[in-house]
């Protein structure tokens, strides 16, 4: 794994890989308090106790998937831009399963990773193959959880909703996948930073949600029904209810096609 690491040109620690682990995510917090650099990433086998958003459970059963987290020592940038962060992994995740598996994936807003199912019938539309997971910790660290079915059998799909590389036609290889996300994590961080028009440019391009009906639940638990417009620089959805254009910061999104 190091030989393949600093082959890529990434200049990041190495990363740590383990067995069974609870979450990558609080391996990666443990490790940031501590004092670990940018780029401390920890990739495990399966994990026990993975999250995704809203504390809904991740299932990855063992060796099938990339279950892996990377600190970012985001104290440079102001508070109000950490929120792309979630963004700024889905664009690296779909440029690394391009390069490294020749999977063209696609992003909803904000945190899954989705492919036209194509292992699974013409009409099925879009079916989630990853997703992201932000946290913050300590004042000056986010940690980016990332999940993505790799080799997964169609009865191994936590739901019916999932897919995986393997049953999209891609090139299962866990290990040229973490390479290639931490390049591309790499990159689209540096274009963070600098607030390279890029980024985002390449989120829209990317974003499945932009232009679709939605149906999202708000996190006072009202419901706002809208087709979405776009998503603004901020990373936040911007919703069409009426003649009134909403921001919607925060919550759960559902296609009305997806």
């Amino acid at each position: 794994m190091a030989e393949l690491v600093l082959d890529a040109g990434v200049t990041w620690p190495v990363p740590l890989a383990v067995g069974a682990t609870g979450s990558t995510n609080d391996d990666v917090a443990a490790l940031a308090a501590e004092g670990a650099p940018e780029g401390t990433c920890v990739v495990a086998e399966e994990q026990t106790a993975g999250r995704g958003r809203l504390d809904r459970v991740w299932a990855s059963p063992p060796g099938a998937g990339l279950w892996t987290s990377v600190l970012v020592r985001a104290g440079d940038q102001p508070k109000a831009r950490w929120a792309l962060l979630s963004l700024v992994a889905g664009v690296a995740c779909a440029d690394a399963l391009r390069s490294a598996c020749g999977l063209r994936a696609d992003l909803k807003w904000p945190n899954d990773v989705v492919v036209v199912a194509a292992a699974c019938g013409a009409n099925v539309g879009y079916r989630k193959l990853g997703g992201i997971l932000s946290q913050t910790t300590g004042d000056d660290a986010v940690v980016i959880g990332m999940g993505i079915n790799v080799s997964l059998a169609s009865d191994e799909l936590p739901v019916p909703e999932a897919t995986s590389v393997f049953l999209e036609g891609g090139r299962p290889d866990r290990a040229a996948l973490l390479v290639a996300l931490l390049g591309a994590l790499s990159v689209r961080l540096a274009q963070w930073r600098s607030e390279d028009p890029v980024l985002l440019a390449d989120y829209r391009a990317s974003c499945r949600t932009i232009g679709r009906l939605v149906d999202v639940s708000m996190p006072d638990g009202s419901r706002l029904s809208g087709v979405v417009s776009d998503v603004d620089d901020a990373g936040h959805l911007l919703v069409a209810d009426g003649d009134a254009i909403v921001t919607v910061t925060a919550g759960d999104v559902v296609h009305a096609s997806l």
